[in-house]
């Protein structure tokens, strides 16, 4: 338990750290949520679940643009998310990283 403990604590300050950087993504994120409002007549809810489901890459195919420029605003929802999703994963290895080290420097 100790050591999952030491993973949250890294991960989280090195979340703290990039917090400017994942602020600006969810930022863009949710102008191209209202950008698929404007672009699909979508209500909010069901822009913004397009934009989750379609920035984690998942795509269920259930909810899809029709206009050129909603699909234009999805592939750019995808790659932001495919942005946001490594800066996330990166995260997550350096912390587990970072946990590994302290553990094995800690010992006896």
């Amino acid at each position: 338990m100790k050591e999952f403990a030491l993973f949250v604590r890294h991960f989280f300050r090195l979340v703290h750290f990039t917090r400017g950087v994942l602020l600006v993504l969810m930022a863009a994120l949710l102008v191209c949520t209202a950008g698929m409002m404007l672009t699909e007549g979508w209500i909010f809810s069901r822009a913004l679940y397009f934009t989750m489901i379609t920035g984690m890459t998942v795509g269920y195919g259930d909810i899809v643009p029709t206009t050129g420029l909603g699909r234009f605003i999805s592939v750019v929802i995808a790659m932001i998310g495919i942005v946001y999703v490594g800066i996330i994963v990166a995260i997550a290895t350096r912390a587990l990283t970072l946990a590994v080290h302290q553990q094995y420097d800690d010992r006896p």
